[in-house]
């Protein structure tokens, strides 16, 4: 029967520091559908399948953008052709970027109540629309590589990722660039990667990183994708060929979601991005890591409605 299904993960940052965290939701959901706490990739896909059956109307997720991203990987692989449901995502990770981004706020007992209180009085919900992104077989909305992967490869090693360490990061990146430390030459070394979008060659061959996104904000209130969200069923691609010192310099523009006109940064629309290189390319969506291969295809996915 339609209703709420919720997926929580059972390993982000803010279930582990309240285990109890999935009882109080299940109690606020009531009768209004169920929550499932999937423990492997086989059982996700399990449960995406019983929603297709079920035609379950709101797909909410218990976690932050690395839980959304595999959740939406397998209900994407499950439900192929046929439209999500709605998403409604309940800030319970430690990076939750594309929520943030949308204006979504609170905790995920709030979100979910706001949410079950308009659906059981049968109200309309709010929705933006935005489509996927989609890489190898993982779907999400925001896709990076070079200085960009090698900044989160970093953040999450160590001690527990949190907002804090993202910012002391930041700043620590800045002030090595500064001094022209060791830190920063690490992050910074170049990659050689022809890119082509739609078919038409970007100019460069090495490059400090390339972002694409189908969402504006990049996180910590950087929305270099100004005009993604006016261009339907695109994707937004930034590639950075300039120096890091200079990359700094354009950070206030990026704060202000104004268009970085730079001969060496390139900023273009598009709906399918590809890049080679004579070495694998590791890259991150949304947030997460992989090895990447030779050949990389980004490409526009499906449009989704996000409750906000």
């Amino acid at each position: 029967m339609p209703g709420i299904g919720v997926i929580t993960n059972p390993r982000s940052r803010r279930n582990r520091q309240d285990p109890r965290l999935a009882k109080h939701l299940a109690y606020v959901l009531g009768e209004e559908g169920q929550i499932y706490s999937p423990k492997d990739l086989d059982a996700l896909e399990s449960v995406a399948r019983h929603f297709l059956e079920r035609e379950v109307e709101v797909l909410a997720i218990n976690g932050g953008d690395g839980t959304a991203h595999v959740v939406l990987s397998a209900f994407v692989h499950v439900y192929g052709e046929t439209p999500l449901p709605k998403i409604a995502l309940l800030r319970g990770g430690t990076m939750n970027t594309v929520a943030a981004g949308l204006g979504i706020k609170g905790r995920p007992e709030g979100l979910l109540g706001k949410l079950v209180d308009q659906y059981h009085a049968g109200e309309p919900l709010a929705v933006v629309e935005r489509n996927l992104l989609m890489v190898e077989d993982h779907v999400g909305f925001l896709f990076g590589n070079g200085f960009v992967t090698r900044m989160l490869t970093v953040y999450y090693g160590g001690s527990e990722p949190t907002p804090w360490k993202a910012f002391r990061l930041l700043v620590r990146a800045v002030c090595s660039t500064i001094i022209g430390g060791g830190f920063i030459k690490r992050l910074i070394a170049p990659i050689s990667v022809e890119v082509e979008l739609d078919g038409r060659s970007l100019p460069h061959r090495s490059w400090l990183c390339l972002m694409a996104g189908t969402v504006e904000n990049i996180g910590m209130r950087f929305r270099p994708f100004t005009r993604v969200t006016r261009h339907p069923g695109c994707l937004e691609v930034m590639g950075v060929a300039c120096t890091v010192t200079r990359l700094m310099m354009l950070l206030p523009a990026m704060r202000r979601a104004r268009l970085m006109e730079d001969p060496e940064v390139s900023m273009e629309l598009g709906k399918r991005l590809v890049m080679r290189s004579a070495d694998p390319i590791p890259y991150t969506i949304d947030g997460d890591t992989f090895p990447g291969n030779n050949e990389l295809v980004i490409q526009v996915g499906q449009r989704v409605q996000m409750v906000v």
